[in-house]
């Protein structure tokens, strides 16, 4: 909230005992020296005496702020070993059993590994899923497994990056900024990746657990693939999550959407009328995969903020049909070689897309597979597009975090909530000095992402990874004839439904925060703190009952009044 005057609702008073700030109302003023009650401490006094100057506290205001006291550091645990796909795998089950499951009835990639993780989607929940024995388009159990929502929530990517789900876009922002690492090159003799291999016509894709997610989608999708391309003249390596129509056994078509790094470097090719040589790796861990898909500049080395996320060099190791020059993950699962030819273009979805709505069949480039290689007993692995999941919103955070905190440096947090598919909304938490901050950091939200379409400002005393508690701000600290923002006939997002054809969109802003000290603002109702922390419901109701319960809408209603 943007006040231009102080409160006229209400007297503040700090109590002469406590020094505890209250108020009171203003019906007080038509009292005669009236006594008002300290409501923490029980003390009586004179309004005359413990009434604040608000006006005097602009003037002052360091005299009345109170001191930070820095929280002590928590060392974290640090897990040794080469980082890949099978060591986060180990070490996170070891740390969260119940969060992995292993699947081992029979289930057909078409469909019916997907509607087990949507049942989970309807739950809100997005553990960690092997898939054991998928039943692909040949009728036989594929010799590999299939995993889903590797970074299907923060906790996941958290411990990816030992750190914590309050502030990993925040840590994942901090490391591509400071902590780029070139990546090792080892030969390719030992390398995981290289334990086997598939040239030419021996490829048969179909041997691997690709699932087909959606009802219609046309076929069977790459999803959780890193495609991975060169720009032909700074020779900087660029990899993205690009979704792959696997058509036959060595054919793949890919969606490069326009405004990406690949669709430049393809475009780049096709100028100079030489194909471009791609590569889909395939499983991985999840700080390796987290670098590598960081939203930068162009041209850029996406293996530097590989090893950047994971704390040590990449370890990469060269192709074997697209030359010594190009180089892979030597940890990967599963590598994927090919070709993208100059012009050459084939039908290509629908998708079912983050917005969770399918985007439309179009004419995408095709990829010549020439080799696959692989490590024994690979996992293959499926980002769940189209299932809400937290992703996206964090792989974003840290691009928002870095822009927005240049505009105001009391930047708290982002969050790109579920609500808005971790891309079309956006919650910042500022610790507000000025009246102008929320403006200032809705526009430079607003340009730091095409697909950002709302953003809401509030004070760092809301929980912004709560949609309820912003929803709360919005309500009770907001009057948008002063405190919105709107913006039409921006650059929105190409998969955004509601935007035009050119994907026009309008975007906007709420300022739902206090006004700036020195002025006040209406508290809180609460409990004291101390006593919360030493009330545990276990301890006082019945465990079972709790656990009957259930969590979220209508927890204490039959299931069958909430279909």
């Amino acid at each position: 909230m943007n006040r231009q005057s102080f409160s006229t609702r209400e007297i503040w008073f700090r109590c002469s005992a406590c020094e505890r700030e209250s108020y009171c109302g203003q019906e007080y003023e038509e009292l005669k020296d009236p006594d008002v009650l300290c409501p923490y401490c029980g003390h009586t006094m004179k309004l005359a005496a413990a009434r604040l100057d608000l006006h005097r506290e602009m003037l002052h205001p360091a005299a009345r702020r109170a001191k930070a006291t820095a929280k002590p550091s928590q060392a974290k645990k640090t897990r040794a070993g080469i980082k890949d796909f099978r060591a986060f795998l180990r070490e996170y089950e070891a740390q969260f059993p119940d969060d992995v499951f292993h699947v081992e009835k029979e289930l057909k990639a078409e469909f019916e590994c997907s509607a087990v993780a949507k049942k989970f989607d309807q739950r809100h929940e997005y553990p960690l899923i092997i898939f054991h024995k998928v039943v692909n388009l040949n009728g036989r159990v594929s010799p590999f497994r299939a995993s889903v929502n590797v970074v299907g929530d923060r906790q996941k990517m958290a411990f990816a990056l030992d750190s914590d789900i309050d502030r990993v876009g925040a840590e994942w922002a901090k490391r591509v900024q400071s902590e780029k690492r070139a990546p090792q090159v080892v030969p390719r003799k030992g390398s995981p990746c290289k334990e086997n291999m598939r040239l030419g016509d021996a490829v048969n894709l179909w041997d691997f657990p690709v699932l087909r997610i959606h009802e219609m989608d046309p076929g069977h999708y790459i999803s959780a693939g890193l495609l991975t391309c060169y720009d032909p003249e700074k020779r900087a390596v660029n990899c993205g999550y690009h979704r792959g129509f696997v058509v036959g056994p060595r054919e793949i078509r890919c969606y490069l959407s326009p405004g990406t790094h690949n669709a430049w470097n393809l475009r780049a090719h096709e100028e100079l009328g030489e194909p471009m040589k791609v590569a889909y790796w395939i499983g991985h861990h999840p700080a390796a995969t987290m670098g590598a898909h960081t939203h930068m500049g162009y041209p850029s080395d996406h293996y530097e903020t590989a090893g950047a996320l994971m704390g040590e060099p990449l370890r990469v190791t060269a192709s074997e049909t697209l030359g010594d020059d190009f180089m892979v993950p030597a940890d990967a699962e599963v590598v994927i070689e090919g070709i993208m030819r100059p012009g050459v273009r084939a039908p290509e979805g629908p998708f079912g897309e983050y917005p969770r709505y399918y985007g439309p069949q179009i004419m995408s480039p095709v990829m010549e597979v020439t080799a696959v290689t692989y490590r024994n007993d690979a996992i293959w692995d499926t980002l769940m597009v189209g299932m809400v999941h937290d992703y996206a919103g964090v792989q974003a955070e840290n691009v928002v975090y870095e822009v927005v905190r240049r505009a105001v440096p009391q930047l708290k947090r982002v969050y790109l909530p579920r609500s808005g598919n971790g891309r079309f909304h956006v919650y910042l938490q500022i610790k507000k000095i000025h009246d102008g901050q929320p403006r200032a950091a809705i526009m430079a939200t607003l340009a730091a992402f095409e697909w950002i379409k709302h953003v809401v400002v509030v004070d760092d005393d809301i929980d912004v990874y709560d949609d309820a508690q912003v929803l709360w701000a919005i309500a009770t600290r907001s009057q948008w004839d002063r405190d919105l923002i709107v913006v039409p006939d921006c650059l929105g997002s190409q998969l955004d439904p509601s935007a035009t054809r050119s994907a026009n969109s309008t975007k906007g802003g709420i300022d739902a925060t206090m006004p700036a000290a020195p002025q006040r603002y209406p508290m809180r109702v609460n409990v004291p703190a101390e006593v919360m922390k030493r009330t545990i419901l276990e301890e006082i109701v019945s465990v079972e009952q709790l656990a009957r319960r259930g969590r979220g809408r209508y927890s204490s209603l039959p299931s069958g009044l909430d279909e």
